[in-house]
């Protein structure tokens, strides 16, 4: 299966035949023209001209289109996923003016005779943040903004008005994961940023992402990546980009 190692904006358009698959990259699917069913787990979902939609790497979705259509794709490689569960299923939002500039912009670096990749780059932070902000509960909001800092179960439940037992439940059925593994996963890729883009010590690095000391960075990509923070860096050296 083909592993996209930058960004890539597409027109695309859908065929009546039901295609059912899954990939280890992330895709934003904005509406041009037309519209597409689209299933993601248990839900079933029309993409028109008021609907957009995110699919996660590795969510399995069907689609098809029994209408003539176009539609605006952006590949996104897993390694720009601020987290791997950002959802842990596929995700709706509604294509408001924000998302409709994201649009424009996007199409129009596509017109251009001569598209550059790194501008489609520059532009992901503010797709990310969006992804992100308007469809995240308050406390994810507050994990993905305050990772360097010290955070508690209980004062994450608060945010939510749920008692901490509660919230501890919720939290999984919401992300798949615990609030501490949510976190940890947070600080990780956020340090293989750091480590692809920057030149900072990886004690700095570990600093940054709200980590004591070194060695428990170097434990925590030991643990997720099954490598270390140098290790990591090596493998992805190549002058600023992936």
């Amino acid at each position: 299966m083909n592993i996209h190692r930058e960004l890539i904006a597409e027109r695309r358009t859908y065929t009546a035949s039901r295609v059912t698959h899954s990939h280890p990259y992330a895709q934003l699917i904005l509406p041009l023209q037309g519209e597409m069913a689209i299933e993601a787990g248990a839900e079933n979902y029309v993409l028109d001209d008021e609907l957009l939609f995110y699919v996660p790497p590795q969510c399995d979705h069907s689609f098809h289109s029994n209408v003539r259509n176009e539609f605006l794709v952006l590949d996104i490689p897993d390694v720009m996923i601020s987290s791997s569960r950002l959802e842990h299923k596929g995700t709706t939002y509604a294509l408001n003016n924000k998302w409709k500039g994201i649009r424009y912009l996007i199409l129009n670096e596509l017109n251009q005779e001569a598209a550059s990749p790194s501008a489609l780059k520059e532009l992901f932070p503010y797709i990310s943040h969006n992804l992100i902000s308007q469809r995240q509960p308050k406390s994810i909001q507050y994990i993905h903004a305050h990772y360097h800092e010290n955070i508690s179960v209980q004062q994450l439940a608060e945010l939510e008005h749920y008692n901490r037992s509660y919230y501890s439940d919720w939290f999984v059925r919401e992300t798949g994961s615990t609030p501490s593994s949510y976190l940890q996963e947070v600080r990780l890729n956020k340090a293989k940023q750091l480590l692809r883009e920057t030149n900072y010590s990886i004690l700095q690095i570990a600093l940054q992402v709200g980590l004591e000391h070194q060695s428990s960075l170097t434990r925590l990509f030991q643990q997720f990546e099954k490598t270390t923070p140098s290790q990591y860096r090596k493998q992805h050296a190549t002058s600023g980009t992936e």
